[in-house]
């Protein structure tokens, strides 16, 4: 089954040689569709949203506090808590990693 349409000759304007490889009822179906889909979609992610709206705004509040969060600071948030402050980069280990080369003995 193909549900596209033909591009037709640009050089003509499409709505001169344009043709059609579904039925108008068979595009109306494809339509109908995807947007229950998309409804159902948006219903979903708004429900979500309105149903979370705290733990939306604490997210937001702490985007503005600091910038961005990590992944502790959101497990912090769903969990109804005040995410803590975020790791300074000095706190971190600025040592280079150390990489071991397998033994290259030729002799062996």
């Amino acid at each position: 089954m193909l549900y596209a349409e033909d591009e037709g000759e640009v050089f003509l304007g499409r709505s001169v040689t344009q043709r059609k490889n579904v039925s108008e009822q068979t595009a109306m179906d494809i339509d109908n569709e995807v947007r229950v889909v998309i409804d159902k979609c948006y219903g979903q992610a708004r429900h979500l949203l309105e149903t979370h709206r705290d733990i939306l705004e604490s997210m937001a509040n702490a985007l503005m506090q600091y910038e961005t969060i990590d992944a502790g600071q959101i497990d912090d948030l769903m969990a109804g808590k005040p995410p803590r402050p975020p790791h300074s980069p000095s706190s971190l280990s600025e040592k280079a990693p150390v990489l071991i080369k397998p033994d290259t003995d030729a002799s062996a």
